[in-house]
């Protein structure tokens, strides 16, 4: 049986992400723009300063290249000054509003949260009276709410969704608070600590913006340096404010398609490195004692491969997987310990098996034992593999004086015996 998964892939390598180019790269897909624009008229009966004079989504051009533009104006003062405090409510007023689901909601709800965040670190105020300055506070609502809404209508609220590295331009930024460089510091305290590469330019100017880098944490986990394995489906393009001579400024999201074996639908997905590197002229005593010190640091997993090098002499290639946050450790060992002059780092997507561990209690030899085991299950409860922890049954063959082959058959047979009992009975 095949499996279809459904994924998105928001490329803001080139000309960065900004809210109004997320919206309109949606509508640009297939979100319904006519729906869309009728709900965000009407969130101006639950928030009473938020005045659109007109709105729409129209087609142009960037450098030569098609792209969907979102055309907006207000009437009014002309504030665009409000607490976070206050965008926050109007959002939630207009989630309320639109009856939007659950998850649509949650998304709209983190992005604003994430801006709020962003800019009460940066000017050391509490959430609830930082001022959203340069953010205009309608077009925050409106870009927020419409992506949420777009989202929504295309199903992709469950859809597995990837980010490219982002663009973030270059430069200089000038405020209410004086000339920066760009990035500004909101962008940084919105992407800190998470798994997303920066890059500057193609252009002097602010290509990523508050409101877009705070969209994108809440929709994907991280940037992939490449385009992980899908079919294309379709292919939306949502056009910035600013036409560049050099490069055409335009957001690109894609929808596609994976087709998968029936186990899919118990499948999770992360990120994680693999380092890699050849060595040579070391004794195999190094090679275990790296080993053991890499596994100690937090590696995922860490294996040797025998190999012929440079002029027919005996080496090995070390291949280390880890995450982000052990990488810098990991190098560390890997430059001391190894000899090696450079390391290979790829990113890489993996399909994982949701696991538990449990402790079984079983008796052996008239001896009682409590044994770790990693356990997965299927949709409806059912094991379909069972290991129990190489420390435990180690640990269990020394006291008994017994091979480790036997402890482990042993063991293996009465934890499943015992976890197949209970899910029949």
């Amino acid at each position: 049986m095949t499996v279809e998964r459904m994924m998105l892939i928001i490329d803001c390598q080139t000309t960065g992400i900004s809210g109004d180019m997320l919206l309109a790269s949606l509508v640009d897909l297939g979100a319904d723009g006519k729906r869309i624009i009728d709900a965000l008229y009407s969130c101006q009966d639950v928030v009473e300063w938020l005045r659109i004079r007109e709105i729409s989504f129209s087609e142009v051009s960037r450098s030569g290249f098609r792209a969907m533009m979102l055309n907006i104006s207000y009437s009014g003062d002309g504030e665009h000054e409000r607490s976070g405090s206050e965008v926050h409510d109007a959002i939630v007023r207009c989630c309320d509003h639109l009856a939007l689901d659950g998850r649509a909601r949650a998304f709209a709800l983190k992005s604003i949260d994430e801006i709020i965040r962003a800019e009460a670190r940066i000017h050391r105020e509490d959430r609830s009276h930082v001022h959203l300055h340069e953010i205009s506070s309608a077009d925050t609502i409106v870009d927020i709410v419409g992506t949420a809404l777009a989202l929504q209508d295309l199903r992709l609220l469950d859809a597995d969704v990837y980010a490219t590295r982002v663009a973030v331009g270059g430069g200089y930024l000038t405020f209410s608070h004086g000339t920066v460089s760009n990035p500004a510091s909101a962008i940084l305290e919105i992407f800190k600590g998470r798994r997303f590469t920066l890059v500057g330019g193609p252009v002097e100017h602010e290509l990523t913006t508050p409101t877009g880098a705070a969209m994108l944490v809440s929709l994907a986990e991280g940037s992939v340096d490449n385009y992980p394995a899908f079919e294309c489906v379709n292919v939306g393009y949502g056009a910035g404010m600013h036409e560049f001579t050099s490069v055409p400024n335009v957001l690109k999201v894609v929808l596609g398609r994976r087709r998968l074996g029936s186990m899919h639908g118990m499948l999770g997905t992360d990120s994680v490195l693999i380092l890699e590197t050849n060595i040579d002229d070391v004794e195999g005593e190094h090679i275990g004692n790296m080993v053991e010190r890499l596994m100690e640091s937090s590696a995922r997993d860490v294996s040797v491969v025998s190999a012929i090098g440079k002029k027919g002499r005996p080496s090995y290639i070390l291949r280390v997987i880890c995450d982000s946050q052990s990488m810098g450790t990991i190098l560390d060992i890997i430059f001391k310990e190894s000899g090696t002059l450079g390391v290979r780092v790829q990113e890489c997507m993996r399909y994982v098996l949701p696991r538990e561990i449990i402790s079984v209690p079983m008796s052996i030899e008239g001896r009682e034992f409590n044994v770790r085991a990693k356990v997965v299950r299927d949709g409806g409860g059912r094991v379909v593999y069972i290991k129990a922890e190489h420390d435990d049954v180690a640990m269990i063959a020394r006291a008994l004086g017994m091979p480790y082959r036997l402890a482990h058959s042993i063991i293996n047979k009465g934890i499943t015996s015992r976890l197949i009992g209970d899910s029949s009975g």
